[in-house]
């Protein structure tokens, strides 16, 4: 099967990521888990190996899978294009993050663990140069700096050890509220493929378990890189280094049971940022930002305790999966949300249950997916999906979601267009394929409704997001060891919001319509690669005229030995925040992500890269954006007196 994400780079996937409005921790969490299959390859003849959502599709898993059980290891690559589904081109992709080394059932020492495991050291700091209002004005306790450090030693999926430190811009450091140094500090150490035991963990950590509706901890990754809506659950994994909300913390112990079954217990008790009214003793509110830097920010620091505790047991078989999730959430102090219009159905109290079942079976061309989740007070959730696998070039899928009002849980990551699975149907509609010319074609409809108001609509409310993306790459040159990729990609999205324009008395919504287009030229010459993008989009709400942007930008980068450079100059004319572009940028290994474009200016980065014998590397990038329509940049403590703003990072990484 040629699949989309192959010739997806990781800016392509971070930006998909940050139209989903994923925070930074999501984003870091696709970084990691790309660079770890960079640098730990993933291995093809290990059929109980994680694979990443990204990297494979399901039937591309299950395919892999069935050849190693029925005709052995893998020996060659040879091979791997014999498999059902993997052409040339995928293969070779797949050799950047696969190895077919023979999986061992022998567990290694402790010392050979040691001796063969590798570290990963990496510090660095952040900073916008110019002063925000939060500080000029004494708001922020700390200084215009971010600072982090991780450690970390892993040894394939035996051994895991991570520390992590950090402070945010404007956080205090061995001064004010923060004598003890750092903002954070977090770690793990956790065990694995060791006989019956799959994994345990010691630490922060997340699960993440079926469809993730009724378990998924951490960040709320993007979901269906190509058209298969399935997810692949890890279970228990290590947390992520810099994670300041939805994280679990305690320990998660997984067994390999006999007749296929795994059986999974976790606790944790983590400490959660919230707002208190002290004059009822109740969480007014919990928040999920992760800063400290004003005086309110650090009042929020760690106020509400939360223990979760529960298990989940699974059985394979063949084809078919199915699994049982159950935990029970207390919190130290009950939460009681201030009474809006929009939040009627919002979660209030001490404790909630959640439980759920979820199941994927194959049956030959088709795969069947779902999971039906319960919480406390009688709400109901559940999600239904189907692939078919039409032939080696092509797959259509579909999955239906209802999510009702009163169904509660905070720590569930789906399909869904808001952060929890709540008050909330739909149907999502994709379709992979190559047309003729080897041109690749992505389709995907997703038609939502929420039943009930919610938060920025005080209506019933419905809409639409279609995607198309046609893509193809080119062999050029003599040798045919140049590449052109040319790529074209339409997003439209019909929504419902707030009438901005009614009085504060009224309740009345507006349909809005938003209209992205990008065109990607990418040639990639040896050492270097040279990149040319076009954006536009359009916005318009009832009753008002359209507003309309476009972006131009040009990226360069080159390797010269153990030096790497990459810059990026863009032009932007974005009417209004509506309208806004994302762009996805490269940066440093902590400090990755992008930006949306809005206003008129200019945007320039310039990253560079010095590898030392592959251990000691050294990264420096600065970026400014400049604005031609505007004597200010941010809002509130984040205003800058200037119309541009500039930023520096600093990065050292040690690998042994």
């Amino acid at each position: 099967m040629a699949f989309f994400v192959r010739a997806q780079s990781l800016d392509d996937m971070l930006e998909r990521s940050m139209e989903q409005d994923d925070d930074e921790e999501a984003l870091q969490e696709l970084i990691d888990e790309y660079s770890d299959a960079i640098e730990q390859k993933v291995c093809l003849n290990d059929t109980a190996a994680y694979i990443p959502e990204w990297l494979l599709s399901p039937f591309q898993r299950e395919l892999v899978r069935s050849y190693v059980l029925q005709h052995g290891y893998l020996l060659t690559w040879e091979e791997v294009s014999l498999v059902n589904g993997f052409d040339s081109l995928t293969v070779e992709r797949l050799k950047q993050f696969c190895t077919l080394e023979k999986p061992s059932a022998r567990v290694p020492s402790l010392k050979e663990m040691l001796r063969r495991g590798r570290h990963n050291l990496v510090v660095g700091t952040a900073l916008t140069i110019e002063q925000a209002r939060g500080y000029t004005e004494g708001q922020y306790e700390g200084k215009p700096y971010r600072l982090y450090g991780r450690y970390r030693f892993k040894y394939k999926d035996y051994l895991s050890i991570q520390l992590s430190s950090e402070k945010d811009a404007g956080e205090g450091f061995f001064y004010g509220s923060r004598r003890q140094g750092f903002d954070l500090y977090s770690g793990h150490i956790m065990v694995g493929n060791m006989g019956v035991l799959k994994s345990a963990v010691l630490g922060r950590y997340r699960l993440q378990f079926g469809q993730g509706l009724t378990l998924w901890s951490g960040s709320r990754a993007f979901l269906g890189w190509g058209a298969s809506g399935m997810r692949y659950g890890r279970g228990v994994c290590g947390g992520s280094p810099f994670a300041e909300s939805d994280y679990l913390q305690g320990t998660a112990v997984s067994l390999k049971l006999p007749y296929g079954l795994e059986l999974t217990a976790f606790y944790s008790y983590a400490r959660r940022d919230a707002t208190l009214d002290t004059i009822t003793g109740t969480a007014s509110s919990i928040s999920t930002s992760g800063y400290h830097r004003t005086a309110s920010e650090i009042a929020k620091r760690s106020t509400l305790g939360e223990h979760l505790y529960g298990g989940n047991l699974q059985w394979n078989h063949k084809a078919f999966h199915i699994g049982v999730t159950a935990y029970r959430t207390v919190f130290t102090l009950p939460v009681e949300p201030k009474d809006y219009v929009y939040n009627h159905y919002a979660f209030r109290g001490k404790t909630n249950t959640n439980a759920g079942i979820d199941f994927s079976y194959r049956w030959r061309r088709l795969f069947f997916y779902g999971e039906g989740a319960l919480s406390q007070g009688g709400g109901w959730a559940g999600l239904v999906g189907v692939d078919l696998w039409i032939n080696s070039v092509s797959t259509l899928s579909l999955i239906y979601r209802d999510y009702s009002a009163k169904y509660h849980n905070l720590h569930a990551s789906t399909w869904g267009r808001q952060a929890q699975p709540q008050n909330e149907s739909g149907f999502r509609l994709a379709l992979q394929t190559r047309l003729p010319l080897q041109v690749e074609l992505l389709m995907q409809a997703d038609l939502y409704r929420h039943p009930y108001m919610r938060y920025g609509c005080y209506s019933p409310s419905e809409g639409a997001s279609l995607r198309t993306e046609l893509s193809r790459i080119f062999s050029v040159g003599r040798d045919k060891r140049q590449t052109l990729r040319v790529s074209l990609s339409h997003r439209y999205s019909n929504f419902m919001r707030n009438d901005s324009q009614s009085s504060s008395n009224e309740y009345r919504v507006e349909t809005c319509n938003r209209h992205i287009l990008y065109g990607d030229l990418t040639y990639q010459l040896r050492s270097l690669t040279f990149r040319s993008r076009v954006g536009w989009s359009s916005f318009r709400d009832e009753g008002a005229e359209p507003s309309h942007g476009i972006v131009l930008l040009q990226d360069v980068q080159a390797r010269v030995g153990a030096f790497y450079v990459g810059g990026r100059i863009a032009l932007f004319d974005v009417a209004s925040y509506d309208a806004r572009l994302y762009v996805a940028e490269r940066g440093l290994e902590y400090d990755n992500g992008g930006t949306s474009l809005y206003g008129k200016g200019m945007r320039f980065y310039l990253l560079a890269r010095y590898n030392w014998k592959e251990r000691l590397e050294f990264g420096l990038k600065y970026a400014v954006t400049a604005y031609v329509d505007r004597e200010t940049v941010g809002s509130g403590y984040e205003l800058i007196d200037r119309p541009y703003r500039q930023q520096l990072r600093l990065q050292l990484r040690y690998k042994w």
